[in-house]
């Protein structure tokens, strides 16, 4: 039997502070996702450092409430003075991950001070795991009930529970080849014409933006949302041609629009603003196209498939540029200032950056011509 050890010389770390209040074997919940990541690691931790179990004096050190317990020689329950404010059982959880949407991602997203688009992907993983980190919670990405009650949710969003039965999920529409080219060229992914992992992405994103239910299916309601007609052969990209203002300079209509959106460099970020005052990236293209009397589509989507390509080395002021920081295909957009710079409202704000650097030139998508 290991010799008890002085807490004076070995003291337990002091990232105990986690530990639940754990019922007897056979009652205790051991299903959450963040307890066993904490536990395992504080497992590794405690083989690797090859020392005794140690009991601590109550108020000296941090102790497992489990250990002091067993110790005491009574059961979990009644251990007097632990500092747990809620048990494994009974704490809320929002029970979210990578690959989820919804109205609840979208109040976390919130929460983290984040763009809500109402998917869990990559970004929001990378958010959670951050948030956790800083408040010493185990990084597992997992949003559990030591994550919700640190960023003060609850575990269901007012807008996920319905008062009656709902609606079933629109039916998923059966495409051609030409439409569902089409499609991806309106989402701005490669028009391969499968509907794969990153069309879905695409299209739950896009769906998230306008509101409709994003499963990332091409059921009838997104896909008019699109402008695409899924029997049609042939189906041509389905946008908004641009309208040419009347007859000026060929270099005009460009400049007067690298100009406008210049002009708003510094105004605030806000989803789904078309200025004056604030601007998401699309619509600061809305905007400053419209001041050069050219029309657009309002989002990057479907600006994706407006004019003509471009090749990145022949990028000129006023065309068009695409990244996807937002996520998979054309989910950002501003305006070419020049060969190498350009536009765009970013969520801190309308700024000017480079199109071919390191950060934006690592998710370039595109350029497209309009005027």
């Amino acid at each position: 039997m290991p010799t008890r050890s002085s807490p004076a010389t070995l003291p337990l770390p002091v990232d105990e502070g986690w530990a639940i209040l754990a019922e007897p074997p056979g009652i205790r919940d051991l299903c959450q996702l963040e307890y066993w990541s904490a536990s395992q690691e504080r497992s590794l931790r405690r083989r690797a450092a090859r020392r005794p179990p140690v009991l601590v004096a109550r108020g000296r050190a941090p102790i497992s409430i489990a250990l002091s317990a067993i110790a005491l020689g009574g059961p979990v329950a009644a251990v007097a003075g632990a500092q747990v404010t809620t048990t494994a059982k009974s704490a809320p959880s929002m029970g979210l991950a990578r690959g989820a949407t919804g109205a609840r991602v979208r109040a976390l997203q919130r929460a983290l001070g984040i763009p809500a688009d109402g998917v869990f992907g990559a970004h929001t993983e990378r958010a959670v795991r951050t948030f956790q980190r800083a408040h010493g919670i185990p990084t597992t990405g997992f949003v559990g009930p030591l994550t919700t009650a640190a960023l003060g949710l609850r575990s269901a969003a007012p807008s996920d529970v319905s008062a009656g039965p709902q609606a079933p999920a629109p039916a998923a529409v059966s495409l051609t080849a030409d439409a569902t080219r089409a499609m991806q060229r309106a989402l701005g992914v490669t028009a391969d014409g499968i509907v794969g992992p990153q069309t879905r992405a695409a299209l739950r994103r896009f769906e998230a933006a306008h509101g409709l239910r994003a499963d990332g299916q091409p059921d009838a309601a997104t896909l008019k949302a699109l402008g695409v007609d899924p029997t049609s052969t042939n189906n041509a990209t389905p946008t908004v041609q641009p309208v040419s203002a009347p007859p000026a300079a060929p270099s005009s209509p460009a400049q007067a629009a690298v100009a406008a959106a210049m002009s708003k460099v510094g105004s605030p970020y806000r989803s789904a603003a078309s200025g004056p005052d604030a601007f998401d990236c699309s619509g600061l293209v809305v905007w400053a196209m419209g001041k050069a009397g050219v029309t657009l589509p309002r989002t990057s989507f479907a600006q994706y498939g407006t004019g003509t390509a471009v090749p990145s080395s022949s990028i000129q002021a006023g065309d068009l540029v695409f990244f996807d920081t937002a996520g998979p295909g054309a989910s950002d957009v501003g305006i070419a200032t020049g060969p190498d710079t350009a536009v765009s409202a970013t969520t801190h704000g309308v700024m000017t950056h480079s199109v071919h650097g390191d950060y934006w030139g690592s998710h370039y998508v595109g350029a497209r011509r309009v005027i």
